[in-house]
């Protein structure tokens, strides 16, 4: 009888682990989508309106 028990709440448990995983993946395809647009918006507006959004690491900060 425990034995059928901890199977059963095994089975449950891997059955909610499985549906946090889709949930997680379905999270991060909408992170990566985000991203994609969100970068393609940046490259847009420095062409449309010839301006730097994007940080250049390679130049020194400004002495305040």
């Amino acid at each position: 009888m425990a034995d059928q028990q901890n199977s059963e709440q095994e089975s449950f448990e891997i059955l909610q682990l499985k549906k946090r995983i889709a949930e997680l993946e379905k999270q991060l395809k909408e992170a990566e989508m985000k991203a994609i647009a969100y970068a393609t918006m940046v490259d847009i507006a420095e062409k449309e309106f010839n301006i730097s959004i994007k940080k250049k690491f390679n130049t020194k900060p400004s002495a305040l």
